[in-house]
């Protein structure tokens, strides 16, 4: 799943805006109050500002197959990206040389999981994750081009792709009952956390080694106020949700940020579905 926030320095309230808030609360129940027990209307909860349509998510089956058929698109998703970056034509030589070979991993990867998609009688899927292509891939490339750092968008935002990619795979080990795809996903989540971790490495130094989160400490923001990456973020594994800035800042000083998550209901790659490409 993927949520779009803004990145900014949040408000704070001294006394004085305290007390005005809170007459506003009891002008604003006096008012509820007003309008009596017997009001009629839509009672939705109300949408404020853009987002994309609320879709059920499909009460379709999941198996081994289902499962797979998500992993291939994930990486095939991946794989997409990093096209597109090398599309863009910013990187150096050994910056293309190193997503060459993500892009060649996550192919790889997307075979595998085809393969082994097929040998439990499914159907393998060869497309990218319209799910995740809508709502994240999308708009996140937009957001990468027209940045005022793109070289910087593009390294971190290959650091989150590898590391929800790690994430999806540890998580689908224990979700598959399939001995073969079950240690082929561990391997899986095995390499992509070790892209996440040398990406850092080689573009930080030492100095992007070990998260300090992990001996109590905060991350701290670079001079823009993007955070700073780390190659060891968790002492185990972590399946929880990446936050990632990128693109340049509006007039406030905001910048877009998207949340990563593991795929949900909504994002699986259903048997029933038909291919995408």
């Amino acid at each position: 799943m993927i949520r779009r926030t803004a990145h900014g320095t949040a408000s704070r309230y001294g006394r004085r805006d305290a007390l005005k808030i809170g007459g506003l609360t009891v002008s604003a129940a006096a008012l509820v109050a007003a309008c009596g027990d017997d009001r009629t209307g839509d009672e939705a909860p109300g949408r404020v500002g853009y987002a994309p349509p609320i879709t059920d998510p499909p009460d379709y089956p999941i198996d081994d197959a289902v499962l797979l058929r998500t992993a291939s698109s994930l990486e095939l998703t991946l794989a997409l990206v990093y096209e597109t970056i090398l599309g863009i034509d910013l990187l150096d030589d050994e910056q293309v040389l190193l997503v060459e070979q993500l892009l060649e991993s996550h192919v790889a990867i997307a075979a595998e999981m085809g393969e082994l998609t097929e040998s439990i009688d499914g159907v393998a899927w060869e497309c990218t994750n319209p799910w995740y292509m809508e709502r994240l891939v999308d708009p996140l490339l937009v957001a990468v081009q027209g940045s005022d750092d793109p070289k910087r968008d593009i390294i971190n935002t290959a650091v989150a792709l590898e590391n929800i990619a790690a994430a999806t795979h540890q998580t689908l080990t224990l979700d598959l009952d399939d001995a073969d795809a079950s240690a082929a996903t561990i391997a899986a989540a095995t390499l992509e956390s070790r892209h996440a971790a040398g990406i850092v490495a080689a573009s930080r130094g030492p100095e992007g080694y070990v998260s300090p989160t992990i001996g109590g400490g905060g991350v701290q923001n670079d001079a823009q106020g993007i955070p700073f990456q780390f190659s060891v973020t968790d002492t185990f594994g972590s399946t929880g949700q990446i936050e990632l800035v990128v693109g340049a800042p509006d007039e406030n000083g905001v910048r877009e940020t998207f949340i990563l998550q593991t795929p949900s209901l909504n994002a699986l790659i259903y048997n029933e579905l038909e291919p995408t490409c």
